[in-house]
């Protein structure tokens, strides 16, 4: 039982979800979209193989998998209303090397400011991640509010970030400190 249909009349590959939710989407759309894509449907196939192509070791959930979808076929985009949905896909973006998607996802997070006023570490993190300095600049700007050496709660994100970046943060706030005194 498939989801949206994604495909169209060129030969379509059906994507499948860690939820084992199925997606068919074109081929030449998802090549197009997706390097990885690309060289995975560039590989010679079995001759037992289906007619159409099954991607089935897929680690990201059907939400996400929509997502990324909807953005590279042009139709309607879900919200973006949360910070957990947009790191899930601009991480599958990454992971598929999708330049468009992230290129969108990277615009909506530098054009709306909520998401580094109410998740500024966790934004940082995002921003070191994917090597957007931009983002990561424009987060840590409004972390200066966050207790980054006693919250146990921002642990798991400090933790996940490289030492580079985490000693930057660091020296930014003892500066902005220095510079209240």
């Amino acid at each position: 039982d498939f989801q949206d249909d994604f495909g169209c009349m060129d030969v379509s590959v059906t994507l499948v979800s860690r939820d084992k939710k199925l997606f068919r989407v074109s081929a030449c759309v998802l090549r197009a979209a997706s390097c990885v894509f690309d060289t995975i449907l560039s590989l010679p196939q079995p001759k037992a193989s289906p007619r159409e192509p099954v991607i089935d070791s897929l680690d990201e959930d059907a939400a996400t998998i929509e997502g990324l979808l909807r953005i590279i076929t042009g139709r309607e985009i879900p919200p973006l209303d949360t910070l957990e949905s947009i790191e899930a896909l601009a991480l599958a973006a990454e992971k598929w090397q999708m330049p468009g998607p992230l290129s969108i996802i990277r615009m909506l997070l530098l054009r709306h400011k909520s998401f580094a006023v109410n998740s500024p570490i966790r934004l940082y993190w995002l921003g070191c991640r994917l090597r957007w300095s931009d983002l990561s600049n424009l987060a840590s700007s409004y972390s200066c509010t966050s207790d980054i050496y006693y919250n146990p709660d921002l642990e798991p994100v400090l933790k996940a970030l490289g030492a580079e970046d985490l000693l930057r943060l660091i020296k930014f706030h003892r500066q902005r400190r220095d510079c209240m005194r």
